[in-house]
């Protein structure tokens, strides 16, 4: 679920949570060393590269002063999902109406990997909508194998976006949030509770986005991460 190179998490390359979840879910551990190196990227092409982000990729963010319940038309408690149980607690303000655009895609996007965890991979008529690229076909591999071993993740799960950034030439865009699965639980094909302590964290967390052909904005890379237990959720 960082690029850098100085902690566990980092050390398998950027990537997105669902591929961090398999992690969890597979290896019952965060220690993200023991996936697949495959999901890799060169720090070069990592979302705050291309987003221009300043900073170091491994900084953590979290809620702060800019972000509230409000953007636009849009609010924290319109873009949460109560039958997933999934809760936005904060969302950054001063959005353009284009970068709230791509807020609510980005939350469809994250909406629709977790509805794959809770379902166990049975449905992936969404992936298509709200993703492009390699993540698009991550996405369907890591269904694939969550349905053929009967493993679920059960939520409440809680999110807090704390910035929506354009990159310079307007082609891309970073969100950076912080995702709080300490409530979350995980479950074999017996429905056997198999959650680790470990599992249990706040990650900060960005994606990138790129305007796809009907309009709406997709997630194009894998989710870069930081170092568990560095940023907040109200």
């Amino acid at each position: 679920m960082a690029h850098a190179e100085n902690h566990p998490v980092s050390r398998a390359g950027g990537r997105r949570r669902a591929a961090a979840l398999g992690c969890l879910l597979l290896a019952g551990s965060l220690a993200l060393t023991g996936c697949s190196s495959k999901d890799s990227k060169p720090s070069a092409k990592t979302p705050a590269n291309r987003a221009g982000a300043a900073g170091n990729s491994t900084s953590a963010p979290s809620a702060t002063a800019t972000a509230s319940s409000t953007a636009g038309t849009v609010t924290a408690a319109s873009l949460s999902d109560a039958q997933l149980g999934y809760t936005i607690t904060t969302i950054p303000t001063g959005l353009d109406v284009k970068r709230v655009a791509i807020l609510q895609d980005f939350v469809a996007y994250d909406q629709m990997s977790w509805k794959l965890w809770v379902g166990g991979g049975q449905d992936t008529s969404k992936v298509p909508t709200v993703t492009t690229g390699n993540l698009q076909q991550q996405l369907l591999d890591d269904a694939a194998n969550l349905k053929n071993k009967g493993q679920k993740a059960k939520t409440p799960v809680k999110v807090a976006i704390s910035e929506v950034a354009m990159s310079a030439d307007g082609q891309s865009a970073t969100v950076s949030y912080c995702v709080d699965m300490t409530q979350v639980t995980y479950v074999d094909a017996q429905g056997k509770d198999v959650t680790e302590p470990t599992n249990k964290a706040r990650i900060p967390a960005k994606n990138t986005m790129v305007p796809g052909s009907n309009g709406h904005w997709l997630a194009s890379e894998e989710e870069e991460t930081g170092e568990p237990n560095t940023c907040k959720v109200g």
